[in-house]
Order: C-alpha cells, then sequence, then structure tokens
C-alpha cells in the first residue's frame, strides 16, 4: 500500500514537470507570435517598447525563480531560472541579430518560437523516459537477488616451473683428492 503511494505521488511529480513544461512552450510560442503580430501592425516606436520592456519581465521572472530555488534548494526551478534568462537574452537580441545577420524579422520569431517549444517539448519527453525507467528498474528483482557484489575475477597464471640446477660439467681431468696423513 504504502509503495503504491509513493509512487503514485513520485508519478504525479513528474507529471506535473511535464506538464508545466509544456506550458511554458505553449506560453513561450505565444510570446513570440504576439511580437510577429506587433511586428505587422503596430508602428515602429511602440514594436522598440514592447521589445525592450518583454525581456526585462522574463528577465525578472527568471531571477524571481533564482530566489526561489536558493531558497528551497532546488535544482529544477535554478534550471527553469537560467532558460528564462536565456530566452530573455534572446528576446533582447533579437532585433540586432536580424539587422546584423539580415535576416527576415517575421522568419526568425518563428523560429524562434519553434526551437523553443520543441526545446521543452524534448525535455518533456526525457522528463517522462527517465521515469519510466527508474520505475521499471524498482519492478525488478534481479537486484534483491544478486547483491550489489563484484563478482571474483580469477587471473590466468601460468605453472609454474620448477628451476632444477644443472651444474655445468667440468671439462678436463678429474682431480684426485690428496688425503692428508695425521
Amino acid at each position: 500500500m504504502e509503495k503504491e503511494d509513493t509512487v503514485q505521488k513520485k508519478n504525479s511529480k513528474v507529471l506535473n514537470q511535464i506538464f508545466y513544461n509544456l506550458i511554458i512552450a505553449i506560453i513561450s510560442t505565444i510570446y513570440f507570435i504576439f511580437i510577429n503580430f506587433s511586428y505587422q501592425k503596430l508602428n515602429t516606436p511602440t514594436l522598440e517598447l514592447i521589445m525592450k520592456i518583454s525581456p526585462i519581465v522574463i528577465m525578472a521572472i527568471g531571477i524571481i525563480f533564482f530566489e526561489i530555488s536558493y531558497k528551497k534548494d532546488s535544482d529544477i526551478l535554478a534550471i527553469n531560472g537560467i532558460e528564462f534568462l536565456i530566452i530573455a537574452i534572446h528576446s533582447l537580441l533579437i532585433k540586432h541579430i536580424t539587422q546584423v545577420l539580415n535576416i527576415n524579422f517575421q522568419l526568425y520569431i518563428l523560429m524562434s518560437s519553434y526551437l523553443i517549444s520543441i526545446y521543452y517539448v524534448l525535455k518533456s519527453v526525457v522528463i517522462y523516459t527517465n521515469d519510466r525507467r527508474k520505475y521499471l528498474k524498482t519492478l525488478s528483482d534481479i537486484p534483491e537477488i544478486v547483491k550489489d557484489e563484484e563478482p571474483i575475477k580469477k587471473e590466468a597464471t601460468k605453472k609454474k616451473e620448477e628451476k632444477i640446477e644443472v651444474k655445468p660439467k667440468k671439462r678436463g681431468r678429474p682431480k684426485k683428492e690428496v688425503k692428508e696423513n695425521d
């Protein structure tokens, strides 16, 4: 019973994280679509004002995530803060990059929207896959049967050859032993 409760809590936590990432993907797509429509419909000073204010707001959100992650000691919130800061820096550089590289503004915004959405969807897939892999490992009885002991490795050894000392034969005449007289 307790094991099922912890598994359900863990599953709901992972599903919340996946849902959160998909919401961020949708919001970032809406943000870039809004910038694209603003480029088409609004005059230049208003668009420039939007292009200056929106990255500051996104950067403030990223900093808030950093503060919350520091207080809660959460790596996930810190990563989300970094992601928001990257989106804010990207938003600050949109106008400059399109001018320097001579790229169509609307096409660049559209590609940015796609890339950020693809990133968050892939991140969600990786989170789900890792969670499933961990869950399937808990179902296996093999770790309980086979303990985490390293197998005994036997090294191949050569037979030790016994060294037989062979005395070299002396050549020549054998010496006579001289007996001493008492």
